[in-house]
C-alpha cells in the first residue's frame, strides 16, 4: 500500500501495531469516511445520463421478465450462473454444467470437488439471502452473517471466524505477493472498527431511498469491501449485497441481474477503479464503471432471456406437433430450471408420478431433440438440455 497516494477526500490513514505470530508490526490501514451526498452526483451531467440509460436498460428487462409465466425458469439457472462467476473472480473455477451436475446428484469425482461444493454452498447462500428479505425487508447484520455460514459451511475457509464479523487485522495482496501485511496492496480498517463501520452502512442501506438508487448501489458496495468485514468470503457476500440492495430497494422485482460477469470481463479496472476511491477520493469514476456495467448486464440479460423465451415457445411447438403428454411440458419446464437430471429425480419434482408416465414424457423431449442422454449409463441415466445450456453459459451476447 503506497501511503503517499491517499489524498483524505474518503478517508484517512490510521497507524497501529498489531501482532502476527510472534511479531508486532505497525503499519496504517485505512479508515473510510461518511458516503457523500447524493447532491454531489446531482451536478455531474455524465453520471446522470448514465444513471438513466441504466434505469432504462433494468425497466426494459423488468418488462419483459413481467410477460413470463414461471420466472424460476430463468431466476434460478441464473442464480448459479452467477455463483460461478463471482467465485471466479476469486480464483475458484469451476463450469456451470460441473454444479447443475452436482446439484442432479451425479457421484463422479469431478463433480464432487471442494471447488463444486464452495460454488453450490453460495447458490445456497443466495437463495437463503432472497427467501429472507421476503419478511425482512431490510438487510442487517444477521442476514449477512447467516450467509456467511451458509458461504463457508464446510469448505476452504471454514477454519477462519465463519458467521461473525471478523476479530482481526486483514488485508489485501495482489497475486504473487508475501504473506507480510507491509506488502499489502491494501489494509482495510482495524478489527475494532468494523461492527461501528457495518452499522454505520446497514443505516445507510435501509434508509429511505430517493430516485439515485443505482449510485447508492454502487457506494454500498464500495464501502462494504473497503471494510472488509469478513476474515474469508468478502468478494462473494459483496458482490450479492448488490444484488440484495437492488431487490430490497424495489429496483428490481426479480433476482434476474447480477454483475459478476461485468466484474469478471473487467477484473483489473474493477479492483483498481475501488483503490482509486480510497486513494483519491474518485467517486466519480467508480459510480461510472458501476453504472456501465448494470446498463450492460440489463441488455445482455434481456437479450439471454428473450432468446431463452423464444427456445421454449420453439420447445412447445415440437411437444405439440407430435401430440406429447402433458407431463412432457412439466418436465420442459424443469429443464429449464436446470438443464440436467435423473429421470428418478424428475419423479419427486412432479409430484411423485409412477416411472412409466415420466419416462414416456422423457421419450417425446428426447425425440424432439430437446434433451439427450448425457450419460451411457443403463441405470441412474443423465439426461440434459443442451440448447439451454449453451445461452446460460454465454458470457456477454
Amino acid at each position: 500500500m503506497d501511503l503517499k497516494n491517499f489524498n483524505k477526500k474518503s478517508g484517512r490513514l490510521v497507524r497501529r501495531w498489531a501482532t502476527f505470530g510472534r511479531e508486532s508490526i505497525e503499519f496504517d490501514y485505512f479508515l473510510p469516511n461518511p458516503l457523500p451526498d447524493m447532491k454531489e452526483f446531482c451536478n455531474n451531467i455524465s453520471i446522470m445520463e448514465k444513471s438513466n440509460e441504466a434505469n432504462r436498460a433494468i425497466g426494459e428487462l423488468q418488462g419483459l421478465t413481467k410477460n413470463i409465466g414461471n420466472i424460476d425458469l430463468f431466476t434460478d439457472p441464473y442464480m448459479r450462473k452467477e455463483a460461478v462467476d463471482s467465485s471466479e473472480i476469486e480464483g475458484t473455477y469451476v463450469s456451470l454444467t460441473d454444479v447443475f451436475l452436482s446439484e442432479a446428484g451425479s457421484k463422479k469425482p469431478e463433480f464432487t470437488n471442494p471447488n463444486v461444493r464452495e460454488v453450490v454452498n453460495f447458490v445456497h447462500s443466495i437463495g437463503y439471502a432472497l427467501e429472507q428479505l421476503k419478511s425482512k425487508k431490510k438487510i442487517d447484520k444477521e442476514l449477512l452473517n447467516t450467509m456467511h455460514k451458509f458461504l463457508l459451511n464446510d469448505v476452504r475457509g471454514k477454519e477462519k471466524l465463519v458467521g461473525k464479523f471478523r476479530q482481526q487485522q486483514n488485508w489485501i495482496k495482489s497475486k504473487g505477493a508475501t504473506k507480510d501485511i507491509l506488502d499489502a496492496d491494501f489494509i482495510p480498517p482495524s478489527e475494532e472498527k468494523v461492527e461501528e463501520l457495518m452499522k454505520y452502512l446497514f443505516d445507510y442501506i435501509n434508509e429511505k431511498d430517493g430516485f439515485m438508487r443505482l449510485i447508492k448501489a454502487g457506494l454500498v458496495h464500495y464501502l462494504f469491501e473497503t471494510i472488509h468485514p469478513y476474515e474469508d468470503g468478502n468478494g462473494r457476500v459483496g458482490r450479492t449485497l448488490i444484488l440484495l440492495y437492488l431487490i430490497k430497494s424495489q429496483i428490481l422485482e426479480e433476482p434476474i441481474l447480477y454483475l459478476s460477469p461485468y466484474f469478471k470481463k473487467h477484473k483489473e479496472v474493477y479492483y483498481s477503479l475501488l483503490m482509486e476511491v480510497r486513494e483519491k477520493g474518485n467517486y466519480d469514476k467508480w459510480i461510472k464503471f458501476f453504472l456501465e456495467g448494470v446498463t450492460e448486464m440489463a441488455i445482455n440479460t434481456s437479450k439471454k432471456v428473450k432468446k431463452l423465451i423464444d427456445l421454449y415457445e420453439e420447445y412447445k411447438q415440437r411437444l405439440k406437433k407430435v401430440n406429447a403428454t402433458q407431463i412432457s411440458i412439466s418436465l420442459l419446464d424443469k429443464f429449464f430450471e436446470s438443464p440436467y437430471w435423473f429421470i428418478s429425480q424428475l419423479q419427486g419434482e412432479l409430484g411423485g408420478e409412477n416411472y412409466p408416465k415420466t419416462k414416456r414424457g422423457m421419450k417425446y423431449l428426447v425425440e424432439t431433440n430437446i434433451i439427450r442422454e448425457f450419460t451411457q449409463y443403463k441405470r441412474n441415466k443423465i439426461f440434459v438440455a443442451p440448447d439451454i445450456l449453451k445461452i446460460l453459459e454465454e458470457d456477454l451476447i
